[in-house]
């Protein structure tokens, strides 16, 4: 598995569910500081940019270069999907480095997900970014990886099962299980469906360590929750 070290890209949070919080006000850093968390990470397989959605990032282009620049060739981007549809984004991050896009979905259709984060449209814009993606790699020749984050809280837990369904359908490579806080105690049961969900659709789903997962189920876990666990099925180039 590739390791990616999380570098922030301001203080805020990535899109979660805003039926259990709001979502707090983004404000982002500055090139040089981010550059400072860079050398930080020196050794690592790789870095996701996470944090407040990327793509509002003013310099977001110059943040890409800058971890390429750190020495870095695996870079991941943690999105909520909805800026890859616009035209030039999908192409323009994979160009510029990106192999590895981790898209959040907290709903197994686009009407549950845009409920869940108070963004109307934005399920059915990240499934077109996700397929603008893929298609720019294919054309160039490119092997990505796309990993779908499900944040896990008690509004999403009931569907995992379901929601790791769609991801197969719509062309993830893989599902990563994230924790929010507390579940209930049958939090258990319902992440090894999903993970057994997965196995039945061809779909890799894994868990961080903070989730609740039986021991029959152990591979599926990720101990620092960093890992791209699709990214062994091939090289990225």
């Amino acid at each position: 598995m590739i390791q990616c070290v999380p570098i922030v890209v301001g203080t805020g949070a990535a899109v979660g569910c805003t039926r259990c919080a709001p979502m707090p006000e983004a404000k982002y850093l500055s090139v040089a500081e981010i550059a400072v968390s860079l050398k930080g990470a020196c050794g690592a397989d790789g870095v996701v940019l996470t944090g407040p959605e990327p793509f509002s990032h003013p310099e977001l282009p110059a943040v890409i270069a800058a971890c390429r620049e750190a020495g870095f060739t695996r870079i991941a981007l943690e999105t909520d999907g909805g800026a890859l549809a616009v035209h030039g984004n999908a192409s323009g991050v994979l160009r510029a480095g990106v192999r590895h896009l981790w898209v959040r979905v907290l709903g197994a259709d686009d009407i549950v997900h845009d409920e869940r984060v108070a963004r109307p449209g934005r399920g059915a814009a990240a499934r077109a970014g996700v397929a603008a993606y893929s298609a720019a790699a294919r054309e160039d020749g490119r092997t990505v990886c796309v990993t779908a984050i499900v944040p896990v809280c008690r509004h999403t837990l009931p569907e995992l099962p379901a929601i790791v369904v769609s991801c197969a359908v719509r062309g993830f490579d893989a599902v990563r299980l994230v924790s929010t806080g507390p579940l209930p105690e049958v939090a258990g049961v319902l992440i090894a469906a999903a993970c057994d969900t997965g196995m039945v659709n061809r779909i890799w789903v894994c868990t961080d360590g903070l989730l609740p997962l039986l021991s029959s189920h152990y591979l599926h876990g990720v101990a620092d929750g960093t890992a791209d666990s699709a990214a062994d099925g091939g090289e990225v180039q």
